[in-house]
């Protein structure tokens, strides 16, 4: 019966009551539609890392604390005799979508044309696995990364940086928009190409490898792991942004093949494995599995999950859950300053009324629960605004495509509020409004309760 009547007085008190449960759902609003983002960041850019590094890395061990120092010291020993230890356990062979090599080298890229030289930092592919880790969509967003480009070109191609491009004076030659290539002084011209071309020559057979191609030329040279400079001849397939303008101003990605002949000749040596798992849900379980077997087999190799490797994902996330949180809480305090003030502002539109109802003998706390009724039924009709609201705004904005790029992407990413794809956040936000327009009513109806019956006959 309660609940009929606090109904009725909502109905009654109609302007003030939609006021209340306007501001609710504003703020309700706003924290699913945020929350909804942050779900999104969690699933599309743990996606996209996946994409481009797997779920879980095989590195050998010490590999994260003092491979960055003595790369050499820590690669992993035939790479092709791992992989194919880890294919042939059926668990892994049912789960995992992907075990492909990588290897992580540095050196110096010069151009003949140009006279430019600089240090670069390169990462040797197999071009088609990991066009296929690309199209890797876990948890199904409809998010597919696009192809390297690496395998519309010959063994000898390359990707290089925006960045790299415009300092190696390449900008022209691979028709890249928007891209102005470094100047060039002639009188440094004439050293640079005499400096270059004679290292070069020293390389037998060199020359001939760029005789014939129509694609700008580049000569990578890096240490082998002899300590010997070895120096190769490769074509520039295309010029793509990196997420990190450091990164972009030296980045050359290569085929496997490429970088291993560059450092270890016929060595089966790769920095890392990295597996991509089907299934996400599953990667702990594989995890486990993979280590399980190395630690079985005697070798020194540790396995790790990518945020291990790279933090910049946990990075991510934590940033914008910190910022949900203090939206969160700014909102909560709106939202609870709002009810206080429409139930005193109601309390004392209806101190007569609390003195009759008290006269006709109703206990005080049948006064304190029928407000506290009226004050939960306009957190719930605010909650119903929010959620309402919040599914109409979603699919609106959804159906856009807007696009923002993350911190640790090149590419960017499709704008998705999935409101309704983590359910237990969206029935906490509903469940906090009530709540909150619950406890935020306990101290006004409290002192309502109190009232002297007498006083509150008279003050009407």
């Amino acid at each position: 019966m309660i609940w009929k009547i606090a109904l009725r007085n909502i109905f009654k008190n109609a302007r003030r009551s939609t006021t209340t449960a306007l501001a609710i759902g504003v703020g309700g609003l706003a924290a699913l539609l945020f929350g909804g983002f942050v779900t999104s960041i969690w699933y599309g850019v743990q996606t996209s890392m996946i994409q481009e590094q797997g779920n879980l890395q095989v590195y050998r061990n010490g590999y994260l604390e003092f491979g960055a120092a003595n790369p050499d010291a820590y690669t992993i020993e035939n790479w092709d005799q791992v992989a194919a230890l880890l294919a042939a356990d059926p668990m892994l062979a049912e789960n995992l979508a992907v075990i492909t090599p990588r290897i992580d080298l540095a050196g110096v890229a010069g151009n003949n044309e140009t006279g430019n030289s600089k240090t670069f930092i390169g990462t040797g592919i197999v071009p088609a696995q990991v066009d296929q880790m690309r199209g890797w969509d876990g948890w199904k967003i409809g998010q597919v990364a696009p192809a390297t480009g690496l395998a519309a070109g010959g063994s000898d191609s390359v990707i290089v940086g925006l960045g790299m491009a415009r300092m190696m004076g390449m900008c022209a030659a691979l028709s890249v928009p928007d891209c102005q290539d470094a100047p060039v002084a002639a009188e440094d011209l004439v050293v640079e190409e005499q400096d270059f071309t004679s290292l070069v020559a020293g390389e037998g057979g060199l020359s001939d490898q760029s005789a014939g191609s129509e694609k700008p030329q580049l000569n990578v040279m890096a240490a082998t792991s002899a300590g010997v400079p070895n120096i190769a001849r490769v074509s520039i397939e295309a010029a793509q942004a990196q997420a990190v303008r450091a990164v972009d101003n030296s980045f050359v990605m290569m085929h496997f093949e490429q970088a291993r002949s560059l450092l270890y000749g016929d060595s089966q040596q790769a920095t890392t494995l990295m597996l991509q798992v089907a299934d996400p849900a599953k990667v702990d379980a594989v995890k486990a599995r993979v280590a399980e077997i190395l630690t079985g087999a005697g070798l020194d190799l540790s396995v790790y999950h990518f945020t291990e490797v790279d933090p910049t994902f946990e990075r991510i996330f934590g940033m914008f859950s910190f910022m949900f949180v203090v939206i969160a809480f700014v909102l909560s305090i709106v939202i609870a300053f709002t009810i206080v003030n429409t139930i005193s502002m109601t309390i004392v539109e209806r101190v007569k009324e609390i003195g009759t109802i008290r006269a006709l003998g109703f206990r005080k706390g049948f006064v304190q629960t029928l407000f506290l009724t009226e004050s939960t039924l306009i957190g719930v009709i605010g909650a119903a605004i929010a959620l309402g609201g919040a599914l109409a705004v979603a699919n609106l904005v959804n159906a856009a495509g807007l696009q923002w790029t993350p911190p640790s992407n090149a590419t960017p990413l499709t704008v998705q509020l999935m409101v309704l794809d983590n359910p237990v956040f969206a029935a906490s936000v509903v469940g906090a409004l009530i709540a909150l327009a619950l406890l935020a009513a306990v101290l006004p109806t409290f002192k309502a309760a109190r009232l002297n019956i007498v006083e509150s006959l008279q003050r009407a």
